[in-house]
């Protein structure tokens, strides 16, 4: 059947190519190997740029389904949020792949630190000598740059901006079961190690190598940006927040690089999230 339809896809009838289209759509990523044979195949650019738009929104859904999916589950595995923000912009990124390249760093962090007596401040001391020292990650000085912002080029190249440094490095940590939360300030993200009763013990910034601080200091840094300090600022927020500053921070990257077209693809992926914020925009 699927065959067949491909010779429809030169149709001038936008009616018959638009329900051609949706019919590959609904099928999603199987027809893609069929779609990029015939894309080789056929030196008619009309018919090539209908293809590859076709293939452009086969991607583009399996990556809200996946997203939507991964919202509405039990878990809210931090790597795998980040995971379907980089399929947005790398269609070809697989899961398996990105699990694969962090499994190292994730046995090194767990066999360093498994003494149970080891007191949890000590165990972060250890797992900032790992991340940034004995695998080299690091602050990027561009942190606008869009690509910054995608955990498979942060895992690749070893630099991230605050919001992709600070997933990875939270991600290993709670891979290891570790009361660390994502905490998302006007302009900033850090990270907040809090105790049995939930309280804050600490707040980390995986931007600035892993440095400790108290309440006071995020005052401070709120105060010094002309920012009333508010009680949500200082809360630990769950994974899907975490998330959402990433997608906006991509958004707001692409935007100030002037790449409109790139924003609005991943402003398609925002409704998602409701009516959510983590504040972002209001440090800016």
């Amino acid at each position: 059947m699927l065959n067949a339809l491909l010779n429809l896809l030169d149709d001038p009838d936008t009616v018959v190519f638009d329900a051609v289209a949706e019919r590959f759509v609904e099928e999603g990523r199987n027809t893609i190997p069929l779609l990029e044979k015939v894309l080789t195949e056929n030196h008619d650019d009309y018919v090539r740029k209908r293809i590859q738009t076709l293939i452009r929104q086969i991607h583009a859904k399996e990556v809200r389904e996946g997203l939507q999916q991964w919202l509405v589950g039990p878990y809210h595995d931090l790597l795998e949020g980040a995971y379907w923000i980089a399929r947005q912009q790398y269609p070809a990124l697989k899961w398996e792949t990105l699990q694969n390249d962090l499994d190292s760093i994730l046995k090194d962090i767990i066999i360093c630190t498994a003494e149970d007596s080891l007191p949890m401040l000590n165990k972060l001391t250890i797992f900032n000598q790992l991340f940034y020292q004995a695998h080299g990650f690091k602050r990027t000085s561009e942190t606008l740059n869009p690509m910054y912002c995608f955990i498979n080029r942060v895992v690749e190249t070893q630099h991230g901006n605050a919001v992709s440094l600070g997933i990875l490095y939270l991600y290993l940590a709670q891979q290891n079961g570790w009361p660390l939360h994502g905490v998302c300030l006007p302009d900033i993200f850090l990270v907040a190690y809090t105790n049995e009763a939930d309280k804050v013990m600490c707040y980390i910034n995986p931007f600035n190598n892993g440095l400790w601080a108290g309440k006071s200091s995020v005052t401070a840094y709120l105060e010094q940006r002309g920012l009333t300090p508010r009680p949500a600022y200082y809360r630990p927020c769950d994974n899907v927040t975490v998330i959402l500053r990433l997608l906006e921070y991509t958004i707001y990257a692409f935007e100030q690089e002037g790449k409109q077209a790139q924003a609005a693809k991943f402003q398609q992926l925002l409704p998602l999230f409701g009516n959510a914020t983590t504040y972002f925009l209001e440090g800016l």
